[in-house]
C-alpha cells in the first residue's frame, strides 16, 4: 500500500508540475474582416454662420452600415441612414404671454437620407483589460434633404403650427464627420460608443424667403452608440 501511495504521489505531482509549466493559453482577440451593424445617434444640431438668432436642438438619427478591415488597425465603413438636422429660432416676445413661454417655441427641422463613407482607425492591440480598443472614424456623409418644416409649438392648446419650408433650404450637402471612442468585444458582437461631430460643406439657405440674406452651414455634436457583428 505504501508503495502504491508513493507511486500515485509521484505521478500526480509530475502531472501538476507539467500543467503549471505549460499554463493556460491566452485567448486571442477576434479579428473579423467583414462586419455589419447599426448606429444610433443623439446629437445637438444648428447652423453656423450669418444666421437668425438661433439655438441648438436635439436631433436623432440612425445608420445601417458595413465595415471591412483589410488589416486589424485600419478599416473602411459605408452605410445608409436617416438623420434629423436643423435648429431652434429665438423669437421676440409678443407681449401676449410671458417671455419664458414665448421664447424657444419655434424650430426648423430638416429630415435627411444620408450615405456615410469613412475610414476606421483603431489601436493595434486591445487596451483596458484586453477586450477594448480605442477607435476613430473620419469621412463624409453625402445627404439628400427631403423635407424641411417650420414648427411653432402652441403649448396653450396643443395645436402646433407646422409649415413646409423645404424650398428655403438646400437639398444636398456632403458634411465631414469625425468620431472617437471605445469599441468593446462583447463576445456576441462589438459595442461602439463614440463622441461625434459633423460639419457641413455647402450653403444651407436658398434665396427663397431669405430677404435678409442669411448664410450658414450645417453642424452637430453629440454621441453615437452602435453594434457590429
Amino acid at each position: 500500500m505504501k508503495k502504491l501511495l508513493i507511486i500515485l504521489t509521484i505521478v500526480f505531482g509530475t502531472t501538476l508540475a507539467h500543467g503549471q509549466e505549460k499554463g493556460p493559453e491566452a485567448a486571442k482577440p477576434k479579428h473579423d474582416k467583414f462586419r455589419w451593424g447599426f448606429t444610433f445617434m443623439n446629437v445637438w444640431s444648428d447652423v453656423q454662420g450669418s444666421t437668425p438668432d438661433l439655438y441648438t436642438k436635439p436631433s436623432l438619427g440612425g445608420v445601417v452600415k458595413v465595415e471591412y478591415y483589410p488589416v486589424e488597425f485600419l478599416g473602411i465603413t459605408a452605410g445608409v441612414g436617416f438623420q434629423q438636422r436643423g435648429y431652434g429660432l429665438i423669437l421676440p416676445d409678443t407681449g401676449f404671454v410671458a417671455p419664458s413661454l414665448n421664447t424657444y417655441r419655434n424650430r426648423i427641422r430638416t429630415n435627411n437620407v444620408e450615405f456615410p463613407i469613412g475610414l476606421i482607425l483603431k489601436t493595434p492591440k486591445p487596451i483596458a483589460g484586453g477586450s477594448t480598443w480605442l477607435t476613430a472614424n473620419v469621412g463624409i456623409s453625402p445627404l439628400r434633404m427631403f423635407e424641411a418644416n417650420d414648427v411653432y409649438l402652441s403649448v396653450e392648446d396643443g395645436f402646433h403650427v407646422v409649415n413646409d419650408v423645404t424650398t428655403s433650404f438646400s437639398r444636398t450637402d456632403s458634411p465631414l464627420f469625425v468620431s472617437i471612442g471605445p469599441e468593446i468585444d462583447t463576445s456576441a458582437g462589438f459595442l461602439q460608443v463614440h463622441l461625434i461631430g459633423s460639419f457641413g460643406s455647402k450653403e444651407v439657405f436658398t434665396d427663397v424667403n431669405n430677404p435678409k440674406g442669411y448664410s450658414g452651414k450645417n453642424r452637430f455634436f453629440g454621441f453615437s452608440i452602435g453594434c457590429t457583428f
